[in-house]
């Protein structure tokens, strides 16, 4: 009888290890999208980068859980300014620089249509990154700052693992271009809100 008993305490104790573990939070943003994003709707003086992620850290920390580690992470080319790596550091986020790649041969943008000898690798860095981290028993909520579709799959790919998504969209123009992408945020389970936010209200 007292074994029982302790054996069903411990899995009380681990059922409740588990549950104030999957409130942790891997916050991935992707640094272009975002910049970009924000400087063409603001402007360079009128953009706040800094504000911007002080608002981002703030929300996620308040409105889901606990960032995984204590930390969100930033993806960036290399020509990432160092003032905006100060602005990082000063918010709890570590960057993850990722070089770009030269091509063979020169080809076609699809989203622009322009000819380009080199691509990005943020977005394969953050997805490598999220499925890498996909087993990790603290892992319980995917926040991305960004609003490029490329990542539907990707959200599609954590829901099967009972991980919750939350969005960041750096402007409303970045809401109505990426319908599908919008529907992936998922309501807290305790709070029953959308996680959801966007950075130019």
């Amino acid at each position: 009888m007292y074994r029982r008993k302790v054996r069903a305490c411990a899995r009380g104790s681990q059922n409740s290890i588990s549950a104030s573990v999957a409130k942790q939070v891997l916050l991935l943003i992707d640094w272009d999208n975002l910049f970009i994003s924000l400087y063409e709707h603001f402007g360079a003086k009128e953009m706040r980068i800094e504000k911007k992620l002080e608002m981002i850290v703030r929300w996620v920390k308040e409105e889901i859980g606990e960032l995984l580690g204590g930390y969100g992470f930033v993806f960036a080319p290399e020509h990432l300014a160092v003032l905006h790596q100060q602005s990082c550091v000063d918010n709890g986020l570590r960057i993850v620089i990722c070089p770009k790649r030269p091509l063979e041969k020169p080809k076609r943008n699809l989203k622009t249509g322009d000819l380009i000898e080199v691509e990005d690798t943020v977005d394969e860095t953050i997805i490598w990154f999220t499925k890498t981290m996909m087993r990790h028993p603290n892992f319980g909520f995917l926040c991305l700052v960004t609003g490029d579709s490329d990542y539907i799959p990707l959200l599609k790919e954590v829901e099967r693992y009972s991980i919750k998504r939350a969005l960041v969209f750096p402007t409303r123009r970045c809401l109505s271009e990426s319908k599908e992408l919008v529907r992936l945020a998922d309501k807290h389970p305790k709070t029953l809100k959308i996680m959801r936010l966007r950075l130019d209200t």
